[in-house]
């Protein structure tokens, strides 16, 4: 064979390879719809969930105000809102709870959430996130972000097909607003759809919506960390056996936190539906006093507003029976409130149980409280959610503090000693499957 002839075959190859490489490589159509469909649709919802979050946390924030300068009347605010959940709950059950339990269930099915269960979800939520109820954001906040997802979605002329992509990219870019946590809240959506199986289709698309939505908050609210801290966290590598240790500890807790809760969940089925908010609320309240009595500082039962009490625990040793009685009045009042109907997430209540195990560990390394405190959060989050790399990307994000290898070390130890249980599974919300006419009802 002549060098020319050799050359023809080589160049032959290479020009085949080049149209192999444009023709898999470069597929025009899947780019122009990425960019022209899942692109615009990603900054749709990140504006509306932004605008929305921010409106939710100025009435939270400035509620909160109103009731910490009479804390007689903190305690007292939870009856009055457990009322209007109750009549909220005779109106449509869906909205009571943490909401993401229903969220995560509804993501499977062709139903869009009603827009009266969004509203009322909001309202509900809003008033309980102000004061006298230990619950976080993100169960509202990830309930409502797939309602504005999915109907978003449809206006995008994007088919039933991905509905489900459609939901989590809308419930992470409502929570990285709330949260200040973009990153972490988008990997978190995932995690929850998918305990066990991370699906990273929707990533793309879900983290461009969770920075517009964060921007768009920062733009109305400020900037600023969700967990403030003074301190700067420092570790030595002799305390990641402790800090192991203290993964088990949480790991253990959070089974008993999930076991309680959840067997509230059942009992208040003996109830009906309009007074078990009010049952559960009557039931918190003495374990709400108590704590007041002894802590002497409201910041507690206005977590959800400010985050002061997290920031505390963080920086400053707290007493250790404080410390305990923050664990068992926690596990104490979210079961009694949250699992009898109150709107709220579970990862506030997460977050506090791991920073006071974490604050107790402070006693015998003080100069690393800070350090064990994230670390226990972090464990927390990750037992009680399934969300092990979430619960480190939030953390990070939301007190702008690097932890993340004794962090990692505290989710191993309590992440892989808590499978099995988790605490989103526990609301008992069926679905039937939906019929052809009620598919084209939803569509109304």
């Amino acid at each position: 064979m002549s060098q020319k002839e050799d050359w023809n075959i080589l160049l032959s190859f290479i020009k085949g390879c080049a149209r192999t490489n444009f023709k898999y490589r470069f597929d025009l159509s899947s780019i122009s719809i990425f960019f022209g469909r899942w692109i615009p649709f990603a900054f749709t919802v990140g504006i509306t969930t932004g605008a929305i979050a921010s409106l939710m946390d100025v009435l939270i924030v400035e509620i909160n105000k109103l009731l910490t300068q009479n804390p007689p009347l903190l305690l007292l605010y939870p009856l009055l809102i457990s009322s209007i959940t109750g009549f909220a709950l005779s109106v449509d059950p869906i909205v009571g709870g943490p909401g993401i339990g229903y969220a995560i269930l509804h993501l499977k099915t062709k139903l869009y959430i009603p827009l009266r269960t969004v509203l009322l979800k909001l309202i509900t939520s809003t008033l309980a996130l102000s004061g006298g109820f230990i619950a976080g954001r993100e169960g509202p906040s990830f309930f409502i972000g797939v309602a504005l997802g999915e109907w978003l979605g449809k206006a995008h002329g994007i088919g039933r097909k991905y509905k489900n992509l459609l939901g989590l990219i809308g419930g992470g870019a409502f929570t990285g607003a709330l949260l200040k946590a973009p990153l972490g809240s988008s990997i978190f959506a995932m995690e929850l759809e998918e305990m066990y199986n991370l699906d990273y289709r929707p990533f793309v698309p879900m983290i461009v919506a969770s920075i517009i939505s964060y921007l768009t908050f920062s733009f109305f609210r400020g900037e600023s960390t969700f967990i403030y801290l003074s301190k700067e966290p420092v570790w030595e590598l002799r305390t990641i056996p402790y800090i192991l240790v203290m993964g088990l500890i949480i790991s253990l807790i959070i089974y008993v936190y999930t076991f309680i809760f959840h067997t509230c969940n059942c009992s208040s089925k003996f109830f009906d539906t309009k007074s078990r908010p009010v049952v559960g609320t009557a039931l918190a309240i003495p374990v709400m006093l108590i704590l007041y009595l002894t802590t002497k500082d409201t910041d507690l039962l206005s977590a959800p507003a400010h985050m002061g009490i997290v920031s505390k625990l963080a920086q400053n040793v707290f007493p250790i029976g404080v410390d305990i009685l923050i664990v068992v009045a926690v596990i104490l009042v979210t079961s009694f409130t949250l699992a009898f109907g109150i709107p709220g997430g579970l990862v506030l209540p997460n977050l506090l149980i791991g920073a006071a195990v974490g604050n107790i560990f402070g006693h015998f390394f003080p100069e690393e409280i800070v350090t064990f405190t994230l670390a226990g959060m972090g464990a927390a989050l990750a037992a009680g959610a399934k969300t092990p790399l979430a619960a480190i990307v939030m953390i990070t994000e939301m007190t702008h503090a690097d932890v993340v290898i004794p962090m990692t070390a505290a989710v191993i130890a309590s992440y892989t000693t808590s499978f099995g249980f988790s605490l989103y599974l526990g609301q008992e919300i069926k679905l039937k499957p939906m019929s052809e006419g009620e598919e084209g009802k939803s569509e109304g």
